[in-house]
């Protein structure tokens, strides 16, 4: 099998289609999902509104955003996701913005599959082009949680490309997305120290802070509430449940404080870092299993989505199980022919 996967990831263009038939699986989507209940959800509607009201050069953590039949007085999302949203909000809808995420994350997880796999690593952008998960909150919810994710997909490939001041600017517009980013931060480091490039690492948090100071420092305590409190402290929803919090909360009837979730991911960071001490090729399924965690772990509420990012590095790792699991069977065929003769 591996020299098959390996024939056809000579075919010319192969990649190539495969995006484009992401895409148009997510195109055809819009007008099927048009009228099904309870979509686009409510970020969908935040996300158009703060663009506007970027657009306008106004501050969107000071504003009420409409959202169906009540003014939401939060934008619980870093600054650069309103940003970007931006030029696809003049496009007329800015799913196209979700789509063209995606389109930096079927990239982003070829190369990173074939940084270190040779047949298989079309496998990758395969899945992901038609994981339901991803297209369901691409197009159905629209939610703008592969954002974040698309900016740390394409860092993380540079990243392993050696492609240094890719890296450096890709993750910092990740950090400047989504919260969640930032758990992956203690790997991100080791690893730029590792390798002697710790200043590229630096560049990063310079390049976010420089993105998010101008909406801090205009109103401090509402962007506090906004993108922190609001997002992880909030009480439970009924459409959060995927979380340790809520988890615990159902069938204990606790409460687990914010310092010992904080604790318990600490201590998932520790293990990770020690293990990429070691082996630092492990770098890519360290930052999935961080992501996973901790999206299960930090927040009160647990929304699917939150799982997204965790979700695309993982993925990469489709191709190498395929290889791991190939070679062992050809090893057993090869075993029983010899036997045999």
């Amino acid at each position: 099998m591996i020299a098959w996967a390996k024939k056809i990831e000579e075919t010319k263009y192969l990649v190539l289609i495969i995006v484009a038939i992401g895409v148009a699986i997510r195109l055809v989507s819009i007008p099927i999902f048009a009228n099904f209940p309870h979509s686009p959800v409510d970020v969908y509607y935040v996300d158009k509104d703060a663009a506007g009201i970027v657009l306008d050069l106004k501050n969107p953590y000071s504003q009420g955003l409409p959202v169906h039949n009540y003014i939401l007085n939060q934008f619980p999302y870093l600054p650069m996701a309103a940003i970007y949203y931006v030029p696809f909000y003049i496009m007329g809808d800015i799913r196209f913005g979700n789509i063209f995420a995606d389109i930096l994350i079927m990239f982003s997880v070829y190369w990173i599959a074939k940084s270190v796999n040779r047949g298989a690593a079309f496998f990758a952008p395969l899945a992901y082009a038609l994981l339901p998960f991803s297209i369901w909150l691409t197009i159905v919810a629209a939610t703008n949680i592969m954002v974040g994710a698309s900016f740390l997909a394409v860092s993380t490939a540079a990243l392993l490309k050696k492609k240094y001041v890719i890296a450096t600017l890709f993750l910092g517009l990740a950090l400047a997305t989504n919260q969640l980013i930032i758990v992956t931060l203690p790997l991100l480091s080791f690893y730029f120290w590792r390798k002697r490039k710790f200043s590229y690492f630096w560049g990063s948090l310079l390049l976010s802070a420089g993105i998010i100071l101008p909406f801090f420092i205009a109103n401090p305590f509402r962007f506090i509430y906004n993108v922190i409190l609001f997002q992880f402290e909030r009480s439970s929803q009924i459409d959060g449940p995927f979380s340790l919090y809520n988890l615990v909360s159902m069938t204990t009837g606790q409460a687990i404080a914010t310092w010992i979730r904080v604790s318990l991911f600490l201590a998932a960071v520790l293990i990770g870092l020690i293990w990429l001490r070691h082996k630092t090729f492990a770098l890519v399924p360290l930052m999935g299993g961080l992501l996973l965690l901790g999206a299960f772990i930090l927040p009160v509420n647990g929304f699917w989505n939150y799982f997204l990012p965790g979700a695309v590095f993982t993925i990469t790792l489709i191709p190498f199980t395929i290889d791991e699991v190939t070679v062992k069977f050809e090893k057993l065929i090869s075993a029983k022919r010899e036997k045999e003769s």
